[in-house]
């Protein structure tokens, strides 16, 4: 383990409050840098659409209307899985080890938003999209570049994770899924009372949050200056399958189990 970052008990006590919180200074640059270079070699080159069913997923994904979702292996991407190993789980246990006494890896996912031409990833919650009982989930979110409000940082509404499951919807037009019938999330989430608050970043930075915490991003308005942010995605309970319309399309291709089957596999390995 690398890390070195001391327990802060506050640390916690803010993700039970708001669902969400920054952590500063948690990766070096060396491991960053390494991420980076990793991630713009792999882009050049990467075309692949097909989903392994025996390896954990890397998924590109880039927030332009009409862009396909590649899909990347970590034996192609060391860097990453060192990040994920060394840095993003022991933080993860040593700053919340009651939430994270069994994490297991669900997805991993690479965002970028190209200046001037992407767009913004509208209100919504993980969970929603995840066809798991119990849908327990840690979320982490580390930008490869400095970001701003202007730039794309993340965006959370406190609190919302006390608040229950909410619907499915296209992320990029809010076009409820089809068969989806809960109730969604508002289009300002100040109006029904909770606080709004942008976190911008360093790539040094890591943000926690609930699988349930409300979140979105704008669009990314700097032309020419990149955006690039990965989420990773974990488990923190034992869980079953239990599919409904609108959850999860790259996961659900990546398992073979019937309805109320444990989720387990080589995809989702525990850490």
């Amino acid at each position: 383990m690398l890390v070195d970052t001391k327990f802060d008990k506050t640390v916690g006590a803010k993700l039970n409050k708001n669902g969400a919180v920054l952590l500063k200074q948690i990766f070096p640059d060396s491991i960053m840098t390494s991420v980076r270079d990793g991630y713009d070699a792999l882009d050049q080159q990467l075309t692949r659409r097909d989903i392994a069913t025996d390896r954990p997923l890397i998924v590109f994904w880039k927030h332009v209307v009409g862009e396909q979702k590649r899909i990347g292996h970590f034996d192609e991407f060391p860097y990453l899985w060192q990040l994920i190993t060394e840095y993003i789980v022991p933080t993860l246990r040593k700053q919340f080890p009651e939430k994270t006494k069994r994490l297991q890896l669900l997805e991993t996912i690479i965002f970028d938003k190209p200046g001037k031409t992407s767009n913004t990833l509208n209100w919504h919650q993980d969970v929603a999209y995840f066809p798991l009982n119990p849908n327990n989930q840690l979320a982490i979110w580390t930008p490869f570049e400095i970001v701003t409000a202007e730039r794309g940082a993340m965006n959370y509404a406190l609190g919302s994770h006390k608040l229950g499951i909410r619907g499915s919807t296209n992320l990029h037009t809010r076009e409820k899924f089809d068969n989806e019938d809960r109730e969604l999330i508002p289009d300002d989430p100040r109006s029904i009372g909770l606080d709004v608050v942008c976190m911008e970043m360093t790539p040094n930075d890591m943000l926690v949050h609930d699988g349930f915490t409300w979140h979105y991003t704008g669009p990314n308005t700097i032309e020419g200056h990149a955006r690039r942010g990965l989420s990773v995605r974990f488990i923190t309970n034992e869980a079953v399958f239990a599919p409904r319309s609108g959850q999860g399309a790259a996961f659900t291709k990546q398992i073979a189990l019937e309805p109320g089957q444990v989720l387990e596999g080589k995809p989702f390995p525990l850490l």
